[in-house]
């Protein structure tokens, strides 16, 4: 077993910045993407924003089991001479375990009703997620899931910290936003976690490079604009569906 730390490697080094460069991209795309800019913009009906909420926090919770057990399934597919690496990324699955359950309650606060929450089937683009979640955990070199995990947990942060300030300006209910304010600041470490175990896994395992590339490449393909384009289409519809009705 291997359990000495060791410097990370310059290429390593050059790896993990190659991902952050990456995030940038991914973050610039959302920037410009239809629900980021109805969010962010100060004239929005509160109500139509409290609605986009409220749909993305239902599919957070519709995929949340599966990018969780997807994980579970990577790690146990890890080197067996490596229980060192595998209990601090169990430990990190762990704690985001009832991640999705926590985007269910808020979204309950939101009018959402729970039984049909639990009961109908997801969306297609969560489907597609959880579906490249779950592939990349089985099929793939082991490491490449931690690709997918750098983007999720290198975003989340940033996202979520500057929906707090949107929030914030249109009278979000506070009660309502425990999972954006639970990641908004628990991420950031869990991004610098995911920052430094691709560093050390990479200098240990430079062939493990392009298999996290490859999970990345493929996460950003299915996350977060087409969730987010799912949850947009389902609040336009709810919302307008109530405008009329009140008219």
């Amino acid at each position: 077993m291997k359990t000495q730390s060791i410097p990370f490697s310059q290429s390593a080094q050059a790896f993990v910045q190659k991902l952050d460069n990456k995030i940038d991209l991914v973050l610039k795309e959302v920037e410009r993407s239809e629900m980021y800019q109805i969010v962010a913009a100060p004239n929005t009906d509160p109500k139509l924003v409290a609605t986009i909420i409220k749909y993305i926090l239902l599919e957070v919770f519709s995929y949340g089991p599966h990018v969780t057990e997807a994980t579970f399934m990577a790690i146990s597919r890890l080197p067996k001479d490596r229980p060192d690496l595998m209990k601090s990324l169990i430990l990190h699955d762990l704690s985001e375990v009832d991640h999705g359950e926590m985007a269910l309650k808020d979204f309950i606060k939101l009018g959402g009703d729970e039984q049909w929450a639990r009961n109908r089937r997801m969306t297609p683009k969560s489907l597609a997620m959880a579906a490249t979640c779950r592939m990349i955990g089985q099929f793939e070199n082991p490491f490449a899931y931690l690709g997918y995990m750098y983007l999720f947990e290198g975003l989340t942060p940033i996202l979520t910290e500057r929906a707090q300030q949107f929030l914030a300006a249109k009278g979000f209910p506070i009660e309502a936003q425990a999972f954006i304010d639970e990641h908004a600041t628990e991420d950031i470490g869990h991004a610098q976690l995911m920052s430094n175990m691709v560093a050390r896994i990479v200098t240990e395992y430079p062939e493990a490079e392009a298999a996290i590339e490859y999970g990345f490449d493929c996460f950003a393909a299915v996350y977060p604009l087409p969730i987010w384009r799912a949850s947009l289409q389902h609040a336009y519809g709810e919302f307008y569906l109530n405008a009329f009705e009140t008219v």
